[in-house]
């Protein structure tokens, strides 16, 4: 997977990753997206106000981009 199109299709999506570690968070939802090597990963946020995702519980797990976009599709509607 390439990480310049991981971070494209999740910043259209309005997806943020504030600290540049491909640890993604949208306010409006309680999960984060970590991307990492050739795995991306979607974990709950243990708070969603504040936790950035380094305590959430692992919910999902992708090998390609379009299994990610399968799972927006399937669960948030994009």
């Amino acid at each position: 997977m390439d990480s310049r199109e991981i971070r494209e299709l999740l910043r259209s999506k309005n997806w943020v990753d504030d600290d540049s570690d491909f640890r993604f968070i949208n306010q409006g939802y309680p999960y984060v997206i970590v991307a990492s090597g050739d795995e991306i990963r979607v974990s709950l946020r243990e708070n969603a106000g504040t936790d950035n995702g380094q305590n959430g519980e692992e919910v999902y797990s992708f090998r390609s981009i379009d299994e990610l976009q399968e799972w927006f599709e399937d669960y948030i509607g994009e």
